[in-house]
């Protein structure tokens, strides 16, 4: 994954700062690694930033994330 790519939110999300719901698209500013998880930096319309989970986005190139981390019938949450 490259920085500066576009990408659009999957489903309704709130934020963890505000407590209103994200927008649909946003850029991706950075990728972490944290306790076998990715999470995606994403700055939305306006300078807001919110960290993300790589299932909730797609790229707006076509291309989907990877694996869908906790979901279907194989998850180990």
């Amino acid at each position: 994954m490259e920085t500066g790519v576009k990408l659009n939110v999957t489903k309704a999300i709130r934020s963890a700062k505000t407590g209103m719901f994200l927008p649909r698209e946003g850029t991706l500013v950075s990728v972490t690694e944290n306790l076998g998880r990715t999470l995606l930096l994403v700055e939305f319309e306006g300078g807001q930033h919110e960290y993300l989970f790589e299932y909730e986005v797609d790229f707006e190139n076509g291309n989907a994330s990877r694996p869908k981390y906790g979901a279907g019938t194989d998850a180990h949450i």
